[in-house]
């Protein structure tokens, strides 16, 4: 059996099932809530069996037949075209709705409940979506100008993308951090390294090969060679023992004259005099060729008090 019940707020008729009687309902057209009646009240209701139907007035509204609270699951209702067209929108709870004046206890959310609140959710999960970052704006300057301008500006970012390094790999970028840190490494550590090496390899074989004097004491002497009144360069002198003997301190000491003409004796490589003695002066040239040295400079004798120096003239 089905009670025809006409909706106080648009007029519109709503069948609705007798087992919902005395239930909270709500017109699904103007959504103005209220009351199932109990097929016993008289206030305007009408009783449609199952098996007979009965004729609508011509004069009343469009009947709406419509079952206010369908047996719904928690679950909101599988769109394919939501599904396919947005992004998925995880299911929010429902709210539990306030409860209508006159009521007479709790009752499930009809069809449209759900519905709205399903579009709810939907906004709020669109409105959640990240904003896309806003394109740069151009520059006045890269705005502005003749088209020689434009065209000017044109031209030299295509140069200065061609001449551009293209852009490099992983491994090539790895490559690259590789020998710079080898090319730091040899700057900072492996070069002084090798260098402090070298000087001490030098020094300890210089120490080891030194000539070490155990001689008697050296005493400076040093001169000036000429001939006609003009220094000789190149030329080796040599002070040589006038009477040589075991008992004799003089050793041989030579020199090579410079571009003035002067000489500096040295006993030893690293060490300059001579010791005291009477000594016999012998000259060479450049190539080797003996010169005659006047009799009266040949000998020289070498003093402890000095000075020892001894101008030869040829």
């Amino acid at each position: 059996m089905t009670i025809r019940y006409t909706c106080p707020g648009c007029d519109s008729v709503l069948k609705i099932k007798d087992e919902k009687a005395g239930t909270d309902a709500k017109c699904p057209k103007c959504k103005k809530p209220f009351v199932v009646p109990h097929p016993d009240d008289d206030d305007g209701i009408e009783i449609e069996t199952s098996g007979d139907a009965v004729d609508q007035p011509a004069d009343l509204p469009l009947d709406m037949p419509i079952e206010l609270t369908p047996e719904v699951s928690d679950q909101k209702e599988f769109d394919p075209a939501d599904f396919l067209n947005s992004a998925p929108v995880r299911p929010a709870p429902i709210q539990s709705q306030p409860a209508v004046s006159g009521s007479s206890g709790n009752r499930k959310p009809t069809v449209a409940e759900l519905m709205k609140d399903f579009e709810t959710t939907k906004k709020k999960d669109k409105s959640k979506k990240p904003v896309e970052p806003a394109r740069p704006v151009a520059s006045a300057a890269e705005t502005t100008g003749s088209a020689a301008d434009v065209l000017t500006r044109a031209y030299q970012q295509k140069r200065d993308a061609a001449s551009a390094p293209p852009p490099m790999s992983r491994a090539d970028a790895r490559s690259a951090e590789e020998r710079s840190v080898m090319i730091e490494f040899a700057k900072t550590r492996l070069l002084p390294g090798l260098a402090a090496f070298f000087v001490l390899g030098y020094a300890w074989l210089w120490y080891m090969n030194r000539e070490i004097y155990s001689g008697p004491p050296l005493f400076e002497v040093t001169g000036v060679i000429t001939k006609s009144g003009q220094p000789l360069t190149g030329v080796r002198v040599e002070f040589g023992p006038e009477n040589p003997s075991q008992d004799s301190q003089a050793v041989a000491a030579t020199a090579v004259t410079d571009a003035e003409g002067k000489y500096r004796l040295s006993a030893f490589a690293s060490q300059f005099g001579a010791p005291a003695g009477s000594y016999m002066v012998g000259l060479t040239d450049s190539n080797g060729v003996p010169l005659v040295v006047p009799d009266e400079q040949v000998h020289r004798t070498v003093t402890e008090e000095g000075p020892n120096d001894f101008q030869i003239q040829l």
